[in-house]
């Protein structure tokens, strides 16, 4: 099996246990390691980089949210209370930001996973991760954040075994740019080797 496969199973199933309460830390993991494959077949280190500051964020800011909630607890008696109101409303402001933050960089490795495997699914659901996550302050972004993680399993179980170029070259012989060509740092979107910006999401490429 190759890591393309080992990755869109891997995906899949940490998906699927990602909803599932008190598996879904493993989930997370297996999902991590199935991207790390697929990012290693496609020979674009960035996938697995934007999904793994995605899950940083994440843990880090949930973290910081979960001190500044208990320390307002903690004191509210030597403030009356008043610093129990400020450590919730701490804690809800950056258990936000911090899952703005993530979904940003969960959006980008799915970008770039929709343009090189030519699921479109992926796209969506990073998308979707975006807009739930800014909407998660009026509740109706938890909707659409479990919608999100569905499109999520779909797009991983969607990848084709045998996936091949118009030209009949396996995926994983087509992983590299063509001759005179690279990938953009951003999107995945081919260029020409010598393009400073990305017609597409207008990023400047590396020297």
């Amino acid at each position: 099996m190759s890591r393309l496969n080992d990755g869109k199973l891997l995906g899949g199933i940490g998906s699927i246990l990602s909803i599932i309460p008190g598996v879904s830390i493993v989930g997370y993991i297996l999902t991590l390691i199935g991207i790390k494959f697929i990012s290693d077949e496609l020979q674009d280190r960035s996938i697995f980089n934007d999904y793994l500051l995605a899950a940083i964020t994440g843990i880090v800011g949930a973290a910081v949210a979960v001190f500044f909630g208990v320390f307002g607890f903690v004191t509210a008696p030597l403030t009356f209370g008043a610093s129990r109101i400020l450590g919730l409303i701490s804690f809800l402001a950056i258990a936000w930001i911090a899952l703005i933050i993530s979904a940003i960089f969960v959006r980008r490795s799915f970008e770039k996973m929709a343009n090189r495997l030519n699921v479109g699914t992926f796209r969506t659901a990073g998308t979707l991760y975006l807009i739930g996550a800014i909407l998660v302050i009026v509740l109706v972004g938890f909707i659409i954040l479990f919608i999100a993680f569905i499109l999520q399993i779909v797009a991983f179980f969607s990848i084709p075994e045998a996936m091949t170029q118009p030209q009949g070259m396996p995926v994983s012989a087509a992983a590299a740019p063509m001759p005179g060509m690279k990938f953009c740092a951003n999107c995945g979107t081919q260029l020409a080797a010598n393009a400073e910006f990305c017609p597409k999401c207008g990023t400047k490429q590396p020297a």
